[in-house]
Order: structure tokens, then sequence, then C-alpha cells
């Protein structure tokens, strides 16, 4: 097998780039030898990454949902003594829950969902506040697509993503280009006494699906899934989904048509069918209508005439078939599968999750705790001893409260077993244990630090913050908690960008129109993001919630500006002074520039990318270029042949210098001081 793409040999290809904004498949035909050379490449990357990832999937992964979920091994324990406590802890679950609710609070608690900002600087006024104008345009657009249900519903979907990679260390999302269009009822006319229908576009643009651990297929040796030379996840469809992906053109429609015959299974898999009946839904039927086909949609590069290209195909594994190649359609031939991982300490692709990383700990407290229940049992019951010469006693006989016993003197004996201060020192050891679960899940305190808000001073000296502004920094500290969610972050950052840039390449539709926002504008912001103009500068230490500490940032830096301006202010009608001189003149420009620049740092410092909206520069340096030319210009004029300098010339200047007649009508003065003198 060979480990890269083979270079095949030098052919034309030509490709045109769209110039609508309509998703169109466009398919890659190499010719015969290098499409049957793609195609055993693509066999052999499946058959060795499924050989790769076979225990993983097959075994790791159930296990890890398992303990998750806090299922015990075994349904019913039989030691120490028959349904003895088999109750399990839940310090996986427990984690999971609140690692995904912090981070799904952080991010859809505020708004927007992602900042969009211009790093370039404008070159007047009027462009800052135009970039301004589309930066909240957009982010206003993502805000509201991202909370529909009926496009993005991100909230759902970064929920389950999230818990999945806390739980199972890693976690993947597929972005993909969506169309529906059907026939609408439009009602009954009369006339020709019909039903009417007109064929509308439902839904046009990108959606997002969570996808399972097991049907994604990598290089586990690649550290990010753009490195990795094989990409792909499974697509399970039914014989209905097949045809309609021919229908519409996604498939090649013979290929589908010599494929419909041989499904995968009927029914789902093994590890869906144990799932499903653990949720009480039978999967036995060997029906044809459950028939499924596994399909893999894969992501790869191939070089063909010395160039490199990025593919994307549908193949079904099992009876060796393409169903279609086409070139990568996603804007700058990125990879629409997202991978966020709970830490980002190892190598590698996979992860390392809550319930692998905690399973020993959860083991532990849970022995514990059934221990300490069990003694209890036993020292309540405690054991009795009675006389096998009692004939009325069976092996049935048992003792509950207010029973009559047949026993005479001496026949029956009770044993109190078990010491009550052991359940003290297992309390106490049980707590110790989660605590330090806990610290090695590095899910801490919800809160912890300094806040930020108004500053204003109360009575007694402190400073007073806002409640939103503190709750924000509070959930933002420099914990380990903190590391776990800016990884989620940089996934979230990574999804929205992948989803703008498919929204800029498809088109709006009417969407713009739809959420009544300037649709223009918009148009222009989204190209903007295809032409890598704005992008969403978060980082490990922010997330949405920072709209909160803005907003308190915001209130103080209203004083701060106007003192600002004011402190400019005064400085330029010093400048317009005629009495005052011109050192003071000069130092109260330089005063200016040195106040305007750290004021925009400052403004840069607390995030405020375009600081010339806050912080605009006097025109007083333009006034001084255009004086410094006048003076140019009428040295240059001077000197010209017949200006003032030249003996007997006439000068370039109005009014007697040696320039042409004044309005006046008095001539020119002629023959100025020569140059010598």
């Amino acid at each position: 097998m060979a480990a890269v793409p083979q270079i095949a040999e030098d052919s034309k290809v030509t490709l045109t780039h769209r110039s609508r904004r309509d998703f169109e498949l466009r398919e890659a035909d190499f010719g015969k030898d290098t499409n049957e050379a793609i195609n055993k490449w693509v066999w052999e990357q499946i058959n060795v990454r499924r050989k790769q990832l076979e225990n993983l999937h097959k075994h790791k992964v159930p296990e890890w949902r398992r303990i998750a979920s806090g299922k015990p091994r075994e349904e019913n324990k039989s030691w120490p003594f028959p349904n003895c406590a088999n109750l399990v802890y839940q310090l996986v679950g427990q984690s999971v829950d609140e690692l995904a609710s912090r981070v799904i609070g952080l991010l859809y608690e505020t708004s927007p969902l992602a900042y969009f900002e211009y790093f370039t600087e404008p070159k007047d006024q009027a462009e800052a506040h135009h970039n301004a104008r589309k930066s909240e345009l957009l982010e206003k657009f993502i805000d509201v697509v991202g909370y529909e249900p009926e496009e993005l519903d991100l909230r759902r979907i970064e929920s389950l993503w999230f818990s999945d990679s806390a739980k199972l260390g890693t976690a993947w999302v597929a972005a993909y280009p969506e169309k529906v269009a059907e026939a609408v009822y439009v009602g009954y006319v009369p006339d020709k006494k019909k039903t009417a229908f007109e064929e509308d576009t439902l839904y046009e643009g990108p959606k997002c699906r969570v996808l399972r651990y097991e049907d994604v297929l990598f290089d586990p040796d690649a550290d990010t899934p753009e490195e990795s030379e094989w990409l792909s996840r499974k697509v399970t469809l039914s014989k209905r989904q097949l045809q309609e992906r021919a229908f519409r053109g996604i498939f090649n429609e013979d290929k589908v048509r010599s494929i419909l015959g041989k499904p995968d299974r009927y029914g789902p898999g093994e590890i869906k069918k144990r799932e499903q009946l653990k949720k009480g839904i039978q999967t036995d039927s060997e029906e044809h209508v459950l028939a499924e086909w596994d399909i893999e949609e894969g992501y790869f590069y191939w070089y063909k005439g010395k160039k490199k290209f990025r593919l994307i195909c549908w193949y079904h594994f099992a009876t060796k078939t393409m169903l279609n190649l086409v070139f990568n359609f996603i804007p700058d031939n990125r990879v629409p599968l997202v991978r966020t991982r709970l830490s980002m300490d190892e190598h590698g692709m996979i992860g390392r999750g809550y319930a692998d990383m905690l399973k020993d700990s959860q083991d532990e407290i849970s022995t514990a705790k059934n221990q300490r229940t069990d003694a209890i049992t036993f020292g309540i019951l405690g054991i009795n001893r009675v006389s096998p010469q009692n004939k009325n006693i069976d092996k049935n006989f048992t003792i509950f409260p207010g029973a009559c016993m047949p026993f005479g003197d001496g026949e029956f004996e009770h044993f109190s077993i078990g010491e009550a201060a052991m359940a003290g020192v297992s309390l106490e050891n049980e707590s110790m244990m989660i605590q330090q679960a806990i610290e090695r899940a590095g899910v801490g305190p919800p809160a912890s630090g300094l806040g930020a808000g108004s500053g204003k001073i109360g009575a007694k000296g402190q400073i007073q913050f806002g409640s939103m502004g503190t709750l924000a920094v509070l959930q933002a500290n420099n914990t380990r908690s903190s590391h776990r969610l800016s990884d989620f972050r940089h996934s979230h950052v990574k999804l929205i960008s992948l989803l703008t840039s498919m929204y800029g390449a498809m088109g709006l539709g009417r969407k713009g129109t739809l959420f009544g926002m300037d649709e223009k504008i918009l148009t222009e912001a989204l190209q903007d993001v295809l032409e890598h103009r704005v992008r969403i500068p978060i980082r490990a230490s922010e997330a949405s919630s920072n709209k909160e500490v803005d907003k308190a940032n915001g209130m103080l830096f209203m004083q701060v500006m106007r003192q600002h301006h004011q402190s400019i202010s005064t400085l330029l009608q010093a400048l317009s002074n005629p009495n005052v001189p011109d050192e003071a003149k000069k130092y109260f420009a330089k005063v200016i520039d040195a106040q305007n620049f750290m004021f925009q740092r400052l403004l840069r410092d607390f995030g405020y990318e375009q600081v010339k909206q806050f912080a605009p520069e006097p025109d007083i340096h333009e006034q001084e270029k255009t004086k410094r030319a006048g003076l140019l210009q009428m040295a240059a004029s001077l000197r010209q042949p017949g200006g003032i300098h030249a003996p007997g010339g006439t000068g370039g200047m109005e009014g007697g210098f040696g320039g042409p007649p004044s309005s006046s009508g008095l001539p020119p003065v002629q023959g100025g001081p020569s140059s010598s003198s």
C-alpha cells in the first residue's frame, strides 16, 4: 500500500471558478488510469483506518459510554450477599455535565455568538464607520441563524458536541451545504379543477450534525484533522436516501443502482443495536425496509500534473464502488469536519475524556459507598442463629418487625456485627476520594477571582463592580477549568468561521430580508470574510460572555474618552490662537500626537480594534503639510527663470512680487534683488 497518493501523469485539467452563489458539485475526472488508482488508494485507506481504530470503536468507546452513563457492570451483584448495594457514583457524568454546562452558558447566555473585527486600518472615518456597520450586521446575522432552530440550531448541536468531547475525549461536527426544494401547496384552481403547487426552496445554506465517535476515520498519529492524509465520516443511508441522492445528482445514478441489492446489513449495527435494546427498542427484524448502506464520505488530496487538488468522495467499501468524486467545494479547500478535544496535552488525534480519566476513581468511590451501605445493612440485620432441633422452622422462614417466632429458650440467638465507628471513617475516606477526583478532573469552583464593572468607589472605599461583568470575569479565571473551556471555545470559533464562509459562498437567499437586515451591506461583509479581510478575534481567555465585561468597560471608557476629547480640543484651540508663540504650538502638536497615540493603544488593549472610530486624529498635520507645501511652491516659483531671484525676471506670485498682473491693474514689479544679494 502506498503511504501517500501517487503523483499521476501530467494532463490538462480545467477548473472553472464558481461565479454564482449556487451550490454545485464539480465532478473530478482525471482519466481511467488515475481514477482507478484513486479508487484503489481510497479502499486501502478505509481498510487500514478501520483496522487501526477497531479496538477503540468496538470496545473502548462503548465502555466509556457505560461509565459516563453510570450503569453498573452487573445488573445484580451477589457478593457479599445476593442483591447487595450496586450503586455507581456519578463522578464522570457529574464532571461532564458541569463542564459542558459552563461552556454552553458562557457562549449562549450573552450575545453575540462571535465577534467579527476588521484588523486593517481604515483609510478615513467613513470607511471605519462602514466597517463597524458590516461587523455589527455580521454578528447579528450569525447570532440569529445560530439560535434559530430552523437554521443552524447551534445550541443543541454544541451541547451534544461538548458533552461528547468531555465524555469521550474527542468529538466531531460535520458542516455541510443543504438545499431543500419541495412542491408547496398554494391552493385549488376552480377553473382548471385541480390543486396547484409551486416549487419553493424551503432552505438553502449550511447545516451541522454531531457525528458518532465510531463514524469518523482518521490517521491517529496526526495532530489536526487537516494533517490527516485520510479523513472520512460514515454516512448510513437507507434505500430511499440513496435513490434521493442519485436523483439530486450527488451520487452517480448507475453506481447507486449497482449497489442497491447489496446492503451492508438489515437494521442497525452491533453497537447501535445494544444501545437501542437498553432503551427498549427492538431491532432484530430482518425486513428489507431496514436495509442500510455504509457510505464513507472522504476528504483527501491528490496530485495531478504537479498540482495538488483537494477532493471529496463518496465510497461504498463493501463493493469497492466510487459513488462520486468531486473537487472540494468548501471555501479555501477547508475540511468541513471540526474536531474538539477535552484537552490539548497529548499528541495525536485522540483526546482523553473524563470516562477514561476518572473511571478508576469512580470505581473506588462506588466501592466505598456500596461497602458502607452493605455494612449498615449488616449492622441493622445482624446474623441469627437458630437451633436445628426446632421442627417448626422451614428453610423459607424470614424475620420481619412484629413477627411471632416459634422458638423456645436458647433456640434463637441474634448477633450484632460491624462497628459503628467504621461508618464515619468510610464516609470521611469517601469525601477525600471525591475531592481528589474533582481535582484531577480540573472542574474547580464555578466562580473565583475578581470582578469587572462600573469601578464606582463605595462608602467604605471598596470598588463596586457590576453584577454581570463580575460574573463573566469570575467564570473566566486562570484555572484548569478555564483551560478546559478554552479548548471548547477555540472549536466554537472554528465552527462559526467555517459556517460564515459557507454562507458567503452559498449566498443568503432570502435570509437577509427575512431577518430584516441590510442585505447589501451583509453580502459585502460575507464577501470580506471570503477574502480574509475580517476575522473572529477570540482568545483562550475570552468568550462571548466577555460582552458583559465590554459593556462594563465601555461605561468606564465613556468618561475617559470625554476627558481625552476635551483635552485635545483645548490644545487645538491653543494652536489656532495667534498670540501663542510658535515654539509652544510645536510642543502642543507633539502633545496631541502623544496623547492620541497613547489613547489608541489603550483602546487596542481593551479589544477595540477600529481605534480611529473612537479617537480620530486631528488635521493639524494636514494643515502643516499644506502650509509647508505652499512655502515650497513659493520657493520653487522664486527660483524659476524670470522669478524675483533672476535678474530682470518676473516671479510667479501675485501682488507685486514678480507675479502676473494683479486684479488692481498695477504693473508687476520688475527686476527683483539679485541672487548675490
